[in-house]
């Protein structure tokens, strides 16, 4: 049972006290944690309940401190929530024969910006390693009325499936296997630390070393500007010197018969070469992790075909995300919603089974299937934004069109136009001398 009662008015996630810290993070706090993990992990299941903590409040600390603080992995992130969200997925309804039927009105509710809240927090399960959601259903207000708050990470213990009033302590705390609470209440465990505790150390690192590059950058970056005269004179010698300091503000310098001013610049060091590479890995591993391909992210590749191989692995990554997300929403989410009266029971969340593909192979598909077959002018206008009207290469008695049948030549083969006759044999079809035709 829970110990500490909640009016309807007053929800968990207005109670819970926690304490933010994500500034000035380093690899040492991040070794801490990760031993405080593994002291957790030897001994909770041999202690009563509440002894030790599955607090992991500083961990959550110093990943939101990468993701706040660097900004290749912030657009790793944006470019995976691109891919789960949209009108992608729907609630449809499964028949005798396994096809899915979209349910337009449930589909509709959750086009909504309260439940992109649910799937962005399934997703970050997977690289926080737990998110807890709370529910509420007003039916009063629009579009079903579906609140959905993120229960603060700092204060949920994961492993223990409780939420604590104040952060590192026991009591006050919920259960979220209370019957009181668990309509309104979810957690989603992914049952490990999450893809950030291998991420978090590559972006303190690269923290630390950029932090060293731009110091670098500041003592050896800047050009030199050299004076020569032929003066002996240390006074002249300071006389130049301020002069060509003071040219940055005049505009200005006048100098000796036989004086010179150069500006001498260094060359990229091999301790330059060192700080960029090191950023570099970073950044693709971070990539390669999350997204499964460094493209993906924006880097470019030395030849087309790595870069197709590198789309094939990123859609099977993110397919492997979009399973997830349907399997959590249809054991853990849905049936609370059902529960609320959000949802109408029997439908389940779906994502559309389309293939990925980039503008240029889309209209290349559409090529293909336009050539053969009769298409509706609805899937045009749907997927290009284009309005049509009628088809015309699959209507007969159009100069260079293709018959509709498919099969008006002998033996079932389709035959070639005139334009396809005349690219494959180099003269028009029905030509008795076509070396003449030709000249």
């Amino acid at each position: 049972m829970a110990n500490s009662e909640v009016s309807d008015k007053e929800l968990v996630t207005h109670q819970l006290e926690a304490t933010f810290a994500t500034s000035k993070k380093s690899v040492q706090e991040y070794v801490r944690e990760i031993e405080r993990r593994c002291r957790f992990q030897s001994s909770y299941r041999h202690l009563q309940n509440g002894t030790i903590l599955d607090d992991r409040s500083r961990l959550i600390d110093i990943y939101e401190a990468c993701v706040q603080q660097d900004a290749h992995l912030r657009g790793v992130l944006e470019t995976l929530f691109s891919q789960i969200v949209g009108e992608r997925f729907m609630m449809a309804k499964q028949n005798e024969k396994g096809k899915y039927a979209k349910d337009i009105a449930a589909t509709r509710k959750i086009q909504t910006t309260e439940f992109l809240k649910i799937i962005h927090g399934i997703a970050e399960s997977k690289l926080y390693g737990y998110t807890g959601l709370e529910f509420y259903v007003d039916p009063k207000k629009e579009h079903g009325g579906l609140t959905v708050n993120y229960v603060e990470r700092r204060n949920i213990l994961a492993d223990q499936n409780r939420i604590v009033r104040r952060q590192g302590i026991w009591m006050p705390h919920w259960n979220f296997d209370d019957p009181k609470y668990a309509d309104n209440y979810v957690l989603i465990n992914s049952g490990d630390l999450g893809l950030f505790s291998a991420v978090a150390p590559l972006i303190l690192a690269k923290k630390f070393t950029f932090a060293n590059y731009v110091n670098f950058s500041h003592t050896y970056g800047q050009p030199i500007i050299h004076g020569k005269t032929e003066s002996e004179n240390t006074v002249d010698r300071k006389r130049m010197a301020n002069d060509i300091a003071g040219a940055a503000q005049n505009k200005v310098i006048v100098t000796g018969l036989n004086d010179e001013v150069d500006i001498k610049t260094f060359t990229m060091s091999n301790s330059e070469h060192v700080f960029t590479g090191l950023i570099s890995i970073v950044d693709k591993d971070v990539s390669n992790l999350i997204l499964g391909s460094e493209s993906m992210a924006g880097a470019t590749q030395s030849y087309v075909g790595a870069t197709r191989a590198h789309e094939n692995i990123f859609r099977d990554r993110i397919e492997v995300y979009r399973d997830y997300i349907e399997l959590v929403m249809n054991e853990s989410i849905i049936p609370r919603l059902v529960k609320l009266g959000y949802l109408p029971s029997g439908l389940e969340f779906k994502y559309a089974k389309r293939i990925e593909m980039s503008d240029e192979d889309r209209i290349r598909l559409f090529q293909n299937l336009t050539a053969s077959w009769e298409m509706d002018p609805e899937t045009i206008e749907q997927e290009f934004g284009v309005k049509v009207k009628r088809q015309l290469n699959v209507m007969t008695g159009v100069p260079g069109a293709t018959s509709s049948c498919g099969s008006s030549g002998e033996y079932g083969h389709r035959r070639l136009t005139d334009e396809e006759y005349y690219r494959r044999y180099g003269h028009a079809r029905e030509t008795t001398n076509f070396l003449r035709e030709r000249e």
